[in-house]
């Protein structure tokens, strides 16, 4: 297969027994920050905005991360899907998205310790051992024993909202510093029972919730993973630990994991959204952990690689070589909601993006959105 073959089988239907998709691109989770801070209901702002991504071809959109209680809220603005009254928000979301023939995956989050301060003075604030979450400057209480099974319990009543409203699966937070990526590093959990120590015991939440979600939604509906398979920090977990915890996912049914890696906390240079990436050089930083995973996942479950996307060529050698089943990318698309048809109407020039990180400091002034490109895009700019 030469080059120009490899890239247009980008755009070929990719199929699994649960997962069908139009094309190896996917929208990745991003919170755009502009749904209403009382009930969590998500804007038409962020509706509209998702639909412009749907509609400029990708194949597959992930929901920004949305909150599952009240006390699992880290961010203002963020959409939140802890009651039955959203599952009117996934419908719309599902709509919009299938009209274009895209798939909707709906993100969840716990964000544990890592909160806003001003999201952390409305309700408690939870991590596996209490303290002070690295970044923030409140206290959390540690979680009981029942508050981690209520936990696992808010995760599959959330799921099982995201499937009545009509999503194709949803993925599971576990990266970036949010509560699960807690349970996980050895640095923050210095608990001394069954979810502390051991790689084992730092895990068990996570395949709890697995079991806990799988209950409530049943076969067939698609349940994804997003790991950091490094926290990035001197004292934090390894891509070992990483790496582990994902295969033992896949072993214990998950039909999905996104790759990706480190935290909010760990710096410039471990972020999960990395600077100045540039097309063909610095391409794809954690196309290694996504190439081990994949000599595990059986041809039922997908692998999804995220991070620093940005070309064609390099992205068709990634199928190709067998590193990834799907493509995830979130800053080219704030920078370009109308990317996958600019490639498929033969303009096959690498994202505009450039990787500056610009986008998320527009955060405060409303919906997120590429400072750098906004007088340029097409779509929807105003300030809804």
């Amino acid at each position: 297969m030469d080059k120009a073959e490899k890239i247009h089988s980008l755009f070929y239907r990719f199929e699994r027994p649960s997962f069908k998709a139009n094309n190896r691109f996917v929208r990745s989770a991003t919170n755009l920050g502009r749904a209403d801070e009382a009930t969590g209901e998500i804007s038409f702002a962020e509706i509209k905005r998702l639909t412009e991504i749907a509609a400029g071809g990708a194949g597959t959109l992930i929901t920004g991360l949305a909150y599952i209680s009240p006390e699992g809220k880290s961010l203002n603005g963020q959409w939140g899907l802890h009651t039955d009254d959203r599952i009117k928000d996934v419908a719309r979301l599902t709509e919009s998205a299938h009209n274009f023939g895209s798939n909707l995956i709906v993100q969840l989050c716990h964000g544990g310790g890592q909160r806003e301060a001003s999201v952390a003075r409305r309700s408690k604030s939870f991590s596996p051992s209490g303290g002070i979450h690295p970044g923030c400057d409140f206290t959390t209480d540690p979680l009981s024993k029942d508050g981690i099974r209520k936990i696992t319990e808010d995760f599959a009543a959330a799921a099982l909202r995201a499937k009545k409203g009509g999503a194709d699966g949803v993925e599971i937070h576990a990266g970036h510093g949010f509560l699960l990526t807690q349970f996980l590093s050895p640095s923050i959990n210095k608990r001394d029972d069954e979810y502390g120590g051991s790689l084992e015991n730092r895990s068990r939440i996570f395949y709890e919730i697995l079991a806990s979600v799988r209950q409530a939604v049943g076969d067939g509906f698609n349940i994804w993973f997003k790991i950091s398979m490094a926290e990035g920090t001197e004292n934090g977990y390894g891509s070992e630990d990483g790496t582990a915890l994902s295969v033992g996912l896949l072993k214990k049914g998950a039909d999905g994991i996104n790759v990706s890696s480190g935290t909010i906390y760990s710096g410039a240079m471990n972020s999960p959204s990395i600077l100045g990436v540039s097309a063909g050089e610095s391409e794809a930083p954690f196309a290694g952990y996504a190439a081990e995973l994949k000599k595990h996942a059986s041809d039922r479950q997908t692998i999804v690689l995220t991070g620093g996307l940005r070309s064609l060529p390099v992205m068709a050698e990634l199928i190709h070589n067998g590193t990834c089943d799907l493509l995830a990318l979130s800053r080219p698309f704030i920078a370009e909601p109308d990317l996958i048809n600019r490639w498929i109407e033969e303009d096959t020039r690498p994202t505009a993006c450039i990787s500056c990180n610009a986008c998320f400091k527009t955060a405060k002034f409303g919906l997120i959105e590429c400072p750098i490109l906004r007088d340029r895009n097409e779509g929807n700019w105003d300030p809804l």
